[in-house]
């Protein structure tokens, strides 16, 4: 592929003409798991309405990038005593076998085959799960059953269509170097793609400058070209005193650990981008794109519920009405640059 990818997540509904004037002409849409009762059997609902919506994006003129099936679903919930606690459950139905069994890594992949035939025309990009070097989306999962589900789906995704562009996203947690290692060292050319993401000044320290190097890191590592499947910076919430609650959860502080430059704010966040822009310019030989985390703010934090929760909810290039915040601009003029 020549093009340079951009993309972003986005809400049914979003208004795709803006989004088409911010440059952007890709779309993460992810996909649950989509049989009921047995593999090949009743189709599930949620199935239908992401495969209805991808259609929908792709009658828009976006592209889609799929996101294939997660393990588990997570949420930050109150103990007895009101601490949060990181509670997760399992997404696929129990008779695909315990996570991380012989029976689920092969239910598991043809679950991925089934659903590139089904979608094929459709979605032309995989992303097989979501970050599982962490336990938000890893759940039990080790880094070794971690790597066996990627592989298994990207077997999947493959054998029905071996056109597609297939990767993986680690968080960038120390375990993503055991993930790095094993998906790309074994030299079967499973994945295409080499997928990272990262919060710089958010959920990481560091400054919008630090992907030049990370890209190029991965790069050398993977021999393959790098996928930002999600960036941003948050553009709101204050920020934690040093030391302050040390073990508790962003949800339950209500703050940032980290930030960087003007700060959270909509002029920050603006900063940000363009000087973000600036470092995937500099290693664009070895940049195959950008996803954008996200288009559009949230009413209530995912991880917690909460509406007055900073963690989830200020990250869009536009706000909940729709209207474009500062950084719309400059990730308009960013991507014509990197484009250029």
């Amino acid at each position: 592929m020549s093009e340079m990818v951009i993309g972003t997540s986005a809400l049914p509904g979003a208004d795709v003409p803006r989004i088409r004037q911010a440059h952007i002409g890709w779309v993460r849409q992810g996909f649950r798991f989509p049989f009921v009762d047995r593999l090949g059997g009743e189709i599930s609902e949620d199935y239908r309405k992401a495969r209805a919506q991808a259609e929908a994006w792709r009658a828009a003129g976006l592209k889609v990038m799929g996101v294939s099936p997660l393990p588990v679903s997570s949420r930050w919930e109150p103990d007895a005593g009101g601490t949060l606690r990181l509670k997760w459950t399992p997404r696929l139905p129990e008779w695909c076998g315990p996570l991380g069994s012989e029976q689920y890594v092969r239910t598991y992949q043809a679950t991925c085959e089934w659903l590139a035939a089904d979608l094929k025309g459709i979605v032309s990009m995989w992303q097989i799960a979501n970050e599982l070097d962490i336990e938000m989306f890893a759940g039990p999962l080790t880094p070794r059953q971690a790597c066996e589900l990627i592989a298994a789906g990207a077997r999947g995704l493959k054998a029905a269509d071996p056109s597609l562009l297939v990767g993986h996203n680690p968080a960038g947690a120390p375990k993503a170097y055991f993930l790095f290692g094993r998906l790309y060292g074994c030299g079967d050319g499973l994945l295409d793609y080499c997928g990272v993401d990262g919060y710089y000044g958010t959920w990481a320290p560091g400054s919008p400058g630090d992907w030049a190097g990370r890209i190029a890191e991965l790069h050398e590592l993977t021999g393959t070209k790098v996928l930002v499947n999600e960036w941003g910076f948050a553009s709101r919430g204050d920020v934690a005193a040093h030391g302050e609650a040390p073990g508790v959860a962003n949800c339950q502080l209500r703050k940032w650990r980290h930030t960087w430059g003007p700060g959270h704010t909509p002029e920050g966040q603006g900063a940000f981008v363009r000087e973000a822009f600036d470092a995937f310019r500099s290693r664009r030989d070895a940049l195959l794109g950008v996803f954008f985390y996200r288009w559009e703010d949230q009413a209530r934090c995912w991880q917690c519920g909460s509406p007055d929760c900073p963690v989830e909810t200020a990250w869009g290039l536009v706000d909940l009405e729709g209207r474009p915040k500062p950084s719309f601009e400059v990730f308009r003029e960013g991507v014509e640059r990197l484009s250029a």
